[in-house]
């Protein structure tokens, strides 16, 4: 990857999403002091190759304005989300474990 520095600005992590709500919002403490928030969505899949037609994806927001809006949500809700993948660590147990996650940039209820 010798040539990778030059091709950043080209590079991007961006997530659209719009699906509905599976999980109530939870809030968690971490180690660090931040809160964030957490819950679930289920978006259909367009073309499923396999006998899972939906995918289940953890979503996630440290602003505190997404915060206020995910509290709101109600199982069912619509949503549209835009944020970035984001692979987070913590320490289980006697191990390390690890989730992807979609970290919430905006978030708007779909009507």
């Amino acid at each position: 990857m010798a040539g990778a520095n030059s091709d950043f600005a080209d590079w991007q992590n961006s997530v659209l999403l719009v699906g509905r709500v599976t999980s109530e919002a939870d809030e968690i403490e971490l180690p660090s002091g931040e809160t964030l928030v957490r819950f679930r969505i289920v978006v259909p899949r367009d073309k499923p190759t396999t006998k899972t037609t939906v995918d289940t994806i953890d979503c996630v927001t440290f602003k505190t304005v997404s915060q206020r809006k995910a509290r709101t949500l109600a199982i069912g809700d619509l949503v549209e989300i835009t944020g970035e993948l984001r692979r987070r660590f913590w320490k289980a147990g006697t191990g390390v474990a690890s989730r992807v996650e979609v970290e919430i940039s905006s978030l708007k209820s779909v009507k």
